[in-house]
C-alpha cells in the first residue's frame, strides 16, 4: 500500500443494447462537404495479466505487479496440531487494467477464490504463486475485493537471502512468524514485498488455553466453544513485519511511558530468564533516539520473546520478535530492533538491494546507544572492531599479506549498496553501512548529522526510499562533499579510510 504513482481513477462504459418506440422523422441527406463525426462508441476495456513479480532487482520473483494492496483482513483458526483454516479478504487497487493477477502463497491448500463483481473467476495455485483469472477486466484505480479460502499446516519457505527458512516457525510448544524477507506467504496470500505496505486486520482463534500475540492495537477479544479469538489492527505495514506468536505466553511488563505503550510478552518457559529484565530499558532507548532521529513513529513498542534457539531477532512492527538466544544479547539487540522502527518499518525499502538503509542505520543507532550507556570509548571500540574486520587490517596482523587481505575482504564484503542475492544480510550492509554514517558524523559533526536524519525521517515517514533518494537528500541538506563521501562508503568496492581515526585499509 501507499506506493507512489497510483493512476487517477479510470472509468469504463460498457454499452448495453436497448429498444424504445419513437416517431419516424425525415432527415436531410448528409452534406458531402462535412466530415462525419468521430465514433462515440466505447469499446469494452481489455486488461492485461499482472506480472508475477513486483520488479525487485535482486529477487525478480518476489511480490507481484499490477496492483496495490490497501488492506488485508485475515481470519485464522489454528488447531492443536498447528493447522489453520483461514479466510483472507484482500482489498486491492489495480495500477493498470487487469484481466488477472498473482498472489504469493506457499504450501497451503486453496479451496476458493471470489472477487466481488466478477462471476467467472478461475484460479491456479502452483508452487508459491496463486494466479487469479478474473474472467473480465478490473479497471485501473477502481478497488476490488478478493476473498481466498484456504487451509493446511503452514511451513517456512526456502530462501536464498538468509541462512534459514523464513516465515512460519514451529516447535512442539509454539509457532511464530519470522518472515524477513519473504515469509509472510507461508501464512496468507499476499503481495510479499516491502514496497506494497497495507493495513492489516488480523483475527486469530486458538484452542482454549493457547494464546496468540501480535502487534498494533487489540480491537476485540472473545471466548467461545471453538476457542479464544483476538483481533488486532495494524496500519501501513510491510508483510514481513507482521508479528504473530501462538503458544503459552506471559505479559511480563505492561506500562505506558510518554504516551507509548510497552508490552513485553514472554514464552512461559522464559519468564525467569534474567535477560527479560533488560527490556525495561526500552523507554530510555526510545527517548534517546527521539532526540536524534525525531518522534517515535508509533504509539506502541515492546518485545515478543519466544522460546526458540534461532540466533536472530526481527523488527516486527511495534513489537520486535526475539528468540531466547537473541534476547540474551541485551542492549545491542534491543537498541538495534527499536531503531528499525524508524529505519525499515516507518521508512520502507523500495528494493531489497537497498537493505543497508535499514541495517546500516540500525547498526549506527545501536553504536550510538552504547556510547550513551557506556561512554564514548565503547562507541569507538565498536567502530574500530568493525573497520578492522571489513578492511582486512585484522588479517594482515595475523600474517596475511596486504594484497591477499584486500582480495579476501573484497570477496567477503561487497559494498553495502551492492549486496548479493545469496547473502543479503552480509556484515557489510550492517557494519560498513554503519561506518558510512560514522564517517559522515566525523566529517560534519553531530548537529549537522542529526539534523539530516531528522529531516530524513520527517520527509519519508510512511513511505519508501532508495539509496539514490537518500544520497540526494544528503546533497540537499549537507552539500556535495558530504554526499560524495557517503557515496564512496556505500558504492566503492574498496572500503574508504577513516583518517581521523588512523584507520587505513591495507594495500
Amino acid at each position: 500500500m501507499r506506493r507512489s504513482g497510483v493512476p487517477a481513477l479510470a472509468a469504463a462504459v460498457v454499452l448495453a443494447s436497448c429498444t424504445t418506440s419513437v416517431t419516424p422523422v425525415d432527415l436531410p441527406p448528409p452534406d458531402p462537404t462535412v466530415a462525419p463525426p468521430a465514433s462515440t462508441a466505447v469499446e469494452e476495456v481489455i486488461g492485461e495479466f499482472g506480472a508475477p513479480g513486483i520488479g525487485d532487482r535482486l529477487y525478480p520473483e518476489l511480490g507481484n505487479g499490477g496492483y496495490d494492496v490497501e488492506r488485508y483482513r485475515l481470519e485464522l483458526e489454528v488447531g492443536t496440531d498447528w493447522s489453520v483454516n483461514a479466510v483472507a479478504r484482500i482489498d486491492l487497487v489495480p495500477l493498470e487494467n487487469l484481466s488477472g493477477f498473482n498472489l504469493d502463497l506457499a504450501g497451503l491448500d486453496v479451496e476458493s477464490v471470489e472477487v466481488e463483481g466478477f462471476e467467472t473467476v478461475a484460479f491456479e495455485h502452483q508452487s508459491r504463486e496463486l494466479a487469479v483469472d478474473l474472467g473480465g477486466t478490473a479497471i485501473a484505480g477502481v478497488q476490488i475485493s478478493v476473498t481466498v479460502g484456504y487451509s493446511g499446516t503452514p511451513r517456512s519457505v526456502p530462501a536464498d537471502a538468509v541462512p534459514f527458512r523464513p516465515g512460519w516457525q514451529q516447535t512442539d510448544d509454539l509457532a511464530y512468524l519470522f518472515s524477513q524477507p519473504d515469509g509472510a506467504q507461508s501464512l496468507f496470500p499476499v503481495n510479499d514485498h516491502p514496497l506494497d505496505r497495507a493495513d492489516v486486520s488480523l483475527a486469530v482463534t486458538t484452542p482454549t488455553g493457547v494464546e496468540a500475540v501480535s502487534g498494533g492495537t487489540v480491537v476485540s477479544e472473545s471466548r467461545g466453544d471453538s476457542g479464544d479469538t483476538v483481533v488486532w489492527e495494524m496500519t501501513d505495514i510491510a508483510p514481513y513485519l507482521i508479528p504473530l506468536a501462538i503458544g503459552q505466553f506471559t505479559l511480563a511488563s505492561d506500562r505506558v511511558v510518554d504516551g507509548v505503550r510497552y508490552d513485553v510478552w514472554v514464552s512461559d518457559d522464559l519468564v525467569d530468564l534474567p535477560a527479560v529484565d533488560t527490556f525495561e530499558i526500552q523507554p530510555e532507548v526510545i527517548a534517546f533516539f527521539e532526540q536524534r532521529f525525531g518522534p517515535y513513529p508509533f504509539d506502541r513498542a515492546g518485545a515478543l520473546i519466544v522460546d526458540d534457539d534461532l540466533g536472530a531477532a526481527l523488527e516486527t512492527q511495534t513489537i520486535p520478535t526475539y528468540t531466547a538466544t537473541s534476547a540474551r544479547w541485551g542492549d545491542v539487540v534491543i537498541a538495534h530492533e527499536l531503531a528499525h522502527q524508524w529505519f525499515g518499518d516507518s521508512i520502507a525499502l523500495e528494493q531489497w538491494d537497498d537493505i543497508w538503509l535499514n541495517e546500516g542505520f540500525a547498526t549506527f543507532a545501536h553504536w550510538l546507544w552504547l556510547e550513551e550507556r557506556f561512554g564514548f570509548e565503547r562507541y569507538d571500540s565498536e567502530v574500530e572492531a568493525a573497520y578492522r574486520t571489513l578492511s582486512g587490517i585484522g588479517l594482515t596482523e595475523s600474517g596475511v599479506t596486504p594484497a591477499v587481505a584486500a582480495d579476501r575482504v573484497r570477496a567477503a564484503f561487497p559494498p553495502p549498496d551492492d549486496p548479493r542475492a545469496s547473502d543479503l544480510f552480509n556484515r557489510s550492509v550492517y557494519e560498513r553501512g554503519g561506518l558510512a554514517l560514522v564517517a559522515l558524523r566525523d566529517a560534519v559533526g553531530d548537529e549537522a548529522l542529526f539534523d539530516l536524519i531528522r529531516t530524513y525521517t520527517q520527509r519519508y515517514s510512511g513511505s519508501s526510499i532508495t539509496t539514490d533518494a537518500f544520497l540526494a537528500l544528503v546533497d540537499e541538506v549537507l552539500g556535495d562533499e558530504p554526499a560524495a563521501l557517503l557515496t564512496s562508503w556505500v558504492v566503492d568496492v574498496d572500503i574508504p579510510a577513516l583518517p581521523g581515526r588512523g584507520l587505513v585499509p591495507p594495500r
